[in-house]
């Protein structure tokens, strides 16, 4: 009796430590009605904070005094279990925004994303600017030579300068950005001999009203909005 005794007032006292070790997860919806999950309530921008919510974990109120062991015990395990599911959502919802979040370079305003571009049996590895002024996404062709690209419809396009170049709107087997997969999808491929450039296209509105996200410029993160 005094082993069980001491084994209870063991566990209610651990139940009773504070788990600061994992943080709380904050939601908050932007000017469009979006839904977005951070990790940091510093990531919520500040005309947000008002109507910011939080997933936090439970107050645990235990009381020391034992006045009933066949009672105290099926309570402190239904605490115990509450605790631990509570954390194991919160891991959850962690690992998730983690899938959703794309490591971009920004330099000089500009944010540059990494993009993997196939044909066939052959892929490469791009850096795309995000250009919300751009209503397609636009591939350099001496960045893709390594593919072996078919023929597409001709088409005039304007660059930045005012200059004319042609384009070529060609269907790829896959364009992949972040995690995002687009299969058998097109994008227009112009041809930018002898200008050299930080980046070897543009990431246009086609994906981007598509897939809504938000930048961290100072841990250079782009956060996507979950599909589900």
């Amino acid at each position: 009796m005094p082993l069980l005794l001491h084994t209870l007032f063991t566990l209610i006292l651990l139940l009773a430590i504070p788990f600061d070790s994992m943080a709380d997860i904050y939601k908050y919806r932007d000017a469009n009605g979006r839904l977005t999950f951070v990790d940091d309530e510093s990531k919520v921008p500040a005309q947000y904070r008002d109507d910011m919510t939080s997933i936090s974990e439970p107050e645990v109120s235990v009381n020391t005094e034992i006045n009933s062991e066949d009672k105290k015990a099926p309570q402190a395990e239904a605490l115990a279990t509450q605790e631990q599911a509570e954390r194991a959502n919160k891991a959850a919802i962690k690992k998730k925004l983690r899938k959703y979040q794309t490591p971009v370079k920004v330099s000089r305003n500009r944010v540059l994303v990494p993009v993997e571009v196939s044909m066939g049996n052959r892929t490469v590895k791009l850096s795309l600017l995000l250009d919300t002024g751009a209503t397609t996404t636009v591939l350099h062709r001496e960045a893709i030579k390594e593919l072996d690209l078919p023929s597409g419809k001709r088409y005039k396009a304007r660059v930045a300068g005012g200059s004319i170049v042609m384009s070529e709107k060609i269907k790829f087997r896959q364009i992949t950005i972040g995690p995002f997969q687009r299969k058998k999808t097109t994008a227009m491929v112009i041809n930018l001999k002898g200008k050299e450039l930080p980046f070897d296209g543009m990431l246009g509105m086609d994906f981007l009203k598509r897939h809504p996200y938000q930048i961290d410029f100072e841990n250079e993160f782009i956060n996507w909005e979950p599909l589900d």
